[in-house]
């Protein structure tokens, strides 16, 4: 097996990233199609400019917007590094030219890694704080850890943009800062991804018990919990994490790649929500069936099985059908008084 080299991984870097790019931007635009669709169509009667307010509002629209401005300027910065590689010193020497850490694609290209990771995390501690019904305190760990992150973030890119020609990107200088940086986002996201499948995983549960559902955890409960709690926006960043610090070429591959890995776990979710998908409910309602009174002379139904005779009898059936809704743009239904539903009841007569 041919052992990753500097130009290999970088020319790697730019097919998988244009690969992944295309996905989030599917993904994207799908995401804010629908989005749009879904309030116009119902506006409750207001103006269109108040339509267009209150989708600049939306966290879902906000957050697809931003992710689409970082993860899309990434992609284009790693494009004219390619371009710039093969025209730098006649294309002979393309692996000294992505060894430049201070050139203005290489700095820029990295600003827009912070950014996205920066979005990311945001979207993330928002997520956690809606799924834990608001509550405060199981945010504050997290926007802590942002806030140091942009700090550490910001002052990474300093770093990069002073760097001194050849000079190495694991000196022992570089390595405590971008370290410490990673460890930051990566705290961040492994604390927001196991708030989020703990309470997804803790709440199914009890909705399994209540109907009385069989135990374990299904392969479509596996993929929920992995798309909801943004496990592979986590999984890239510890990706990137152990290649740095084993001084690997690979974490070039890694490091640019997180933008389109944030942008596509997000996006996901996004989907998910402007579709309508429940994660509680695959099939989206729930049918339940009770049995009312009986309609009919029952007292003279003793008379007439000594005939072998028997009056039809009248069944009321009331079937119930309940459709999740959801409340906020990342909202998770609960079990009482949280879930926002539309009930239906038909009387039928059997």
């Amino acid at each position: 097996m041919a052992k990753p080299t500097v130009l290999r991984v970088n020319l790697a870097l730019t097919c998988v990233e244009s690969a992944l790019y295309g996905i989030f931007f599917l993904l994207a635009t799908t995401s804010l199609s629908v989005l749009v669709a879904r309030r116009w169509r119902n506006p409750n009667g207001t103006s269109t400019l108040s339509v267009g307010g209150t989708l600049l509002r939306s966290p879902l629209v906000i957050g697809t917007l931003l992710l689409f401005i970082t993860v899309s300027g990434h992609w284009c910065t790693t494009v004219v590094r390619l371009f710039q590689s093969m025209d730098y010193e006649g294309g002979q020497h393309m692996t000294d030219y992505y060894l430049l850490v201070e050139a203005l694609p290489q700095v820029v290209a990295s600003a827009f890694v912070v950014a996205s990771v920066i979005v990311g995390d945001i979207i993330l501690t928002y997520r956690v704080w809606i799924v834990w019904d608001k509550k405060l305190a199981t945010v504050i760990f997290p926007t802590l850890c942002t806030c140091a992150y942009i700090g550490a973030g910001i002052s990474v890119v300093q770093l990069f943009a002073v760097f001194k020609p050849e000079e190495s990107i694991f000196v022992l200088a570089s390595k405590r800062r971008v370290i410490t940086t990673a460890a930051l986002t990566l705290t961040t996201n492994m604390y927001g991804t196991g708030c989020i499948a703990y309470r997804i995983w803790s709440t199914n549960r009890a909705m399994k018990h209540e109907r009385a559902s069989g135990p374990g955890m299904g392969l479509s409960e596996a993929l929920v919990i992995f798309v909801e709690s943004a496990a592979l926006y986590t999984s890239w960043t510890f990706f990137f994490l152990v290649s740095y610090i084993a001084s690997s070429p690979l974490e070039a591959f890694a490091f640019h790649c997180i933008p389109a890995a944030t942008g596509i776990s997000f996006m996901l979710i996004i989907v998910r929500v402007g579709l309508g998908f429940s994660w509680a409910e695959l099939a989206g309602s729930q049918l339940g069936v009770s049995v009312g009174h009986i309609v009919g002379p029952t007292a003279a139904r003793g008379q007439n099985d000594l005939t072998g005779a028997a009056y039809p009898l009248a069944m009321i059936v009331s079937v119930t059908q309940t459709v999740e809704r959801e409340v906020t743009d990342f909202a998770l239904p609960g079990l009482g008084s949280k879930r926002d539903s539309d009930s239906e009841t038909v009387g039928e007569t059997v």
